[in-house]
């Protein structure tokens, strides 16, 4: 079912409710009974974000529905480029959306846990007993609405040990596939192109390649594109899901032409996201207070643009990995 699919499925149960269109869009915090109204229009296009108020104010709860778990890992080994942050919003909202959803640190510098406000973690709450000694991923913490197992600084042994391991580049994928009870697993690997970064790669379905639009994430691509085709001979199945548009600043010419290029060139490799906005202040302030974005007060207009983005870019990944929308409405 697709996101018009799910508007007319809405509609239906908005008549069975008896519910009018005033009623609905003062529970769903609508601006007037218009925008119900072009909601369940069959030649509008709306919004997953859209969709979801609507159904909060029936009562009821969107679902969807992937064929398996699927695994995705944030792969970028230049540093700077929004990797960890898209992770951690991108994880929080699919979450928010009813998602389950696990959410792997595998940097040993540990910004996505602490960007999720977690500061003390012990090692074997990481990844290492799952590479070292192939024992099962550990217990999960939860955080903020999804599960997370963090990282510790420790990590760094990883990028020593796991060369003198027979097949130990596998470990990591060999376990997460082992996983049960998740809809999307996202891994944040370090940014580099060392063990610990491959062993994050191979343990995915597929990958999402942060690109921000300046030179420093243009000049990734091309190494990029050449470690996917090396992890390849571990991974063969392994593919881009979609290429994240990040930091991204409209007032700066050359942001508007690198986004140019990157819309011409990368779609017959894999979907191009929408932009995410350069913010500073926003995604400085989530990182410090360990919040993510989508929970930051959305009263600040420029935090709601960014949750507005985030959620856009959450749709389009959705749509790229095949999902099937529903509801929990009673039939």
């Amino acid at each position: 079912m697709n996101l018009q699919d799910l508007s007319g499925l809405l509609r239906l149960e908005r008549e069975k409710q008896g519910l009018s269109f005033i009623t609905v869009a003062e529970r769903g915090g609508f601006s007037n009974e218009s925008a119900v109204r072009r909601l369940e229009r069959e030649d509008t296009n709306p919004t997953l974000r859209s969709l979801q108020r609507y159904a909060n104010a029936l009562g009821v709860k969107l679902s969807f529905n992937l064929e398996r778990m699927t695994i995705l890992t944030a792969f970028n080994h230049a540093g700077g480029v929004a990797k960890t942050s898209t992770v951690r919003d991108l994880g929080v909202t699919l979450a928010q959306l009813g998602a389950k959803v696990l959410l792997i640190d595998a940097d040993p510098q540990g910004n996505l846990s602490f960007g999720l406000g977690v500061r003390e973690t012990t090692l074997d709450q990481t990844i290492y007993p799952a590479i070292i000694d192939e024992l099962p991923l550990p217990k999960p913490l939860e955080v903020h609405g999804l599960h997370l197992i963090p990282s510790h600084l420790d990590l760094m042994q990883l990028e020593i040990k796991i060369p003198s391991i027979i097949m130990g580049i596998t470990n990591l994928r060999n376990a997460v596939r082992k996983l049960e009870g998740y809809d999307i697993v996202l891994i944040d690997a370090p940014p580099s192109l060392a063990p610990i970064a491959t062993s994050a790669a191979i343990a995915a379905d597929q990958l999402l390649v942060p690109i921000p639009t300046k030179s420093k994430g243009l000049e990734s691509l091309s190494t990029v594109m050449n470690m996917v085709t090396s992890f390849r001979r571990a991974a063969p199945t392994l593919g881009i899901a979609l290429f994240v548009v990040t930091q991204f600043d409209s007032r700066i010419g050359h942001h508007k032409m690198a986004l140019e290029s990157i819309r011409a060139s990368l779609p017959r490799i894999a979907p191009v996201s929408s932009p995410l906005i350069y913010r500073p202040s926003v995604y400085d302030r989530a990182q410090l207070e360990g919040v993510p974005v989508p929970l930051l007060d959305p009263r600040d207009e420029a935090v709601k643009r960014s949750i507005e983005e985030i959620m856009i870019v959450a749709t389009e990944l959705l749509e790229r990995l095949g999902v099937n929308y529903g509801t929990n409405a009673p039939d």
